[in-house]
């Protein structure tokens, strides 16, 4: 099966208000699939609606080829949830509490499973400790080893470094990272930089709408208007003009340790590299940069989103 979860025109109303109007994507298996938006914009209700924790007013979802819905438990063993606010347990130890999750989801092996999840994770040094007095950090990897503990093929983790420091993110990260070599994520987050490291595919969800879904290249290639391209010449020397490859403009400069560099951006997309590298070494220049470059992440995000 291709496509893990599909997202069908689904509406989520309130009286008064609606919170998701009409919205439809796909996760494909394998993926690390990010979903962005702005606060407010409906992310967390469509992680709930998705996870059977809130009806939808409208549309259907289905997860491995089945509808959603609060009664399938089967179809719930397959769907480990990490909220934005972890359900944890504060009075239990972070081992108690994952053999109670772990029974739960009537999981066979029970001890070899928290055993693994507990290594993983690198909760081994916290796991006899009462899950409230743990930082964090650590509260967020018990909120992991929850929704993973019972070997889950689809994993949803809602802002799942929300809060941490440095050290912690960079660390999660990588738990990430690992996780997506044998299960698919559904990873919502709004900090952009995060995503562009770990994810493939891309929703981007404003005021309840989505604005765009597929492979982040892709849509890098649709946003991006005319051909933007990286020019590094030698230290000191000055760009010869390039009118005749197109009207274009400099959007950015930047004179670094050995060599000058400029983003320059063509109206027209035809890709001339090959022949404005050729024209800067015959007037001389010391060709040190010359690549196309791809709209920022960011640039994209906040064009999508901006209040208009």
């Amino acid at each position: 099966m291709d496509k893990i979860l599909i997202v069908d025109n689904v509406c989520k109303e309130y009286p008064g208000r609606s919170a998701v109007s009409n919205i439809s994507f796909e996760v494909k298996k394998g993926s690390i699939h990010g979903f962005l938006g702005p606060n407010g914009a409906g992310k967390s209700t469509t992680m709930k609606m998705i996870s059977g924790l809130m009806p939808v007013t409208s549309g259907e979802i289905t997860l491995f080829g089945e509808k959603i819905s609060y009664t399938n438990i089967l179809l719930k063993n397959k769907l480990g949830l990490l909220p934005e606010n972890p359900p944890l347990y504060m009075d239990m130890t972070v081992e108690s509490y994952l053999r109670f999750v772990a029974r739960l989801h009537q999981v066979k092996n029970i001890s070899q499973q928290v055993d693994q999840v507990i290594d993983q994770l690198s909760l081994g040094a916290v796991k006899k400790r009462l899950i409230g007095n743990l930082s964090k950090g650590f509260k967020q990897r018990v909120g992991l080893a929850q929704a993973i503990v019972y070997d889950a093929p689809f994993l949803m983790l809602d802002e799942p470094t929300n809060g941490l420091d440095p050290q912690s993110v960079v660390e999660l990260r990588d738990v990430i990272k690992k996780l997506s070599a044998h299960k698919t994520i559904l990873f919502s987050s709004h900090i952009l930089s995060e995503v562009e490291q770990l994810c493939d595919h891309i929703t981007i969800i404003h005021q309840g709408r989505i604005k765009a879904s597929g492979d982040i290249a892709q849509i890098h290639h649709k946003f991006r208007k005319g051909l933007v391209l990286k020019i590094g010449i030698g230290k000191g020397e000055k760009l010869p003009e390039l009118d005749q490859f197109g009207k274009h403009e400099i959007a950015e400069f930047h004179s670094l340790a050995q060599e000058e560099q400029f983003r320059i951006v063509f109206e027209a997309e035809k890709d001339c590299r090959a022949e404005i590298g050729k024209f800067l070494i015959e007037q001389g220049s010391r060709l040190m940069t010359l690549q196309v470059e791809s709209p920022e992440l960011e640039d994209i995000f906040l064009h999508m989103t901006e209040n208009k």
